[in-house]
């Protein structure tokens, strides 16, 4: 299971004092300040972060798509174009089998 994102807002905002509300801070927080630490403290770091990895016990992930927009349902899904490659394979595989029958 991955880290949750909850996590990496938490560690940024114990360690760099980032609002964890703020996702571009904890992002520059990540990609600027974090790679200047001393190796010892990001190694911390990282198994703070693995630690966290399979979230809270007895709680669900949180949903990573929009709660306010209507999943599509297969049903209603246009259909998808069969590859082309793939297509001309089998009637090549076709042809190259039944020739001699």
């Amino acid at each position: 299971m991955t880290t949750p994102i909850k996590a990496f807002a938490e560690l940024a905002a114990r360690h760099g004092g980032i609002d964890p509300d703020d996702a571009c801070a904890v992002q520059t927080w990540f990609m600027e300040t974090l790679p200047t630490l001393p190796p010892d403290q990001r190694e911390d770091l990282l198994s703070e972060l693995l630690d966290q990895e399979a979230g809270p016990a007895g709680t669900a992930p949180e949903p990573s798509y929009p709660t306010q927009v209507e999943l599509p349902r297969l049903d209603t899904a246009k259909p998808v174009s069969e590859p082309r490659f793939a297509a001309g394979f089998m009637v090549f595989l076709k042809r190259f089998l039944w020739r001699d029958r």
